[in-house]
């Protein structure tokens, strides 16, 4: 992949959280969580196959192959919302807030891979993916889906808070 390459998550429809990862025209990967579900997605792409995404306290997996036994990626969140990233046959990254509001990175050895900045508009929400440095197609994907997945939880995270405040203030019960 090109240097500064920008990629885009965006969720297709307001009524499901189904999103394709594009490369200008181009689609690339997908990612979509069932619905009711914010701890678990499923991710394609023509460069990784099809994987799942599953989010418990403190990890995140990722786990493709023919019967999902593969582990693809692990993510164990730290102190202050960074979290290490070990890629199957690959170096541990960090994963961590890169700025105010939804920007996160994913660095290697203090040098920034790729940068992500989540939004959420009025009906959809969508991850912008900045590639810093080049990385073969397949792992660029993986870091793609699985960072799109973790800043998605996250702005979902900020969303439910958000919404619980305001109910609470709306209801006098604060």
């Amino acid at each position: 992949m090109d240097e500064a390459m920008v990629l885009e998550l965006t969720q297709l429809s307001a009524r499901r959280r189904d999103y394709e990862l594009r490369r200008g025209e181009q689609v690339t990967g997908s990612l979509r969580f069932p619905p009711g579900r914010r701890s678990g997605a499923l991710a394609e792409a023509e460069a990784t196959g099809s994987f799942t995404i599953v989010g418990s306290r403190g990890r995140v997996e990722a786990r493709g192959g023919p019967d999902g036994a593969a582990t693809l990626a692990t993510v164990e969140r730290g102190g202050g919302g960074a979290a290490v990233i070990h890629l199957a046959d690959g170096p541990a990254l960090r994963w961590r807030r890169a700025g105010r509001r939804n920007r996160w990175a994913i660095d290697d050895g203090g040098a920034s891979l790729l940068q992500f900045s989540a939004a959420h508009g009025l009906l959809r929400s969508s991850v912008r993916i900045t590639l810093h440095r080049e990385l073969s197609e397949p792992v660029a994907v993986l870091l793609c889906l699985v960072g799109g997945f973790l800043s998605l939880r996250s702005l979902q995270a900020d969303i439910d808070g958000a919404a619980a405040v305001g109910g609470i203030v709306a209801t006098g019960a604060g």
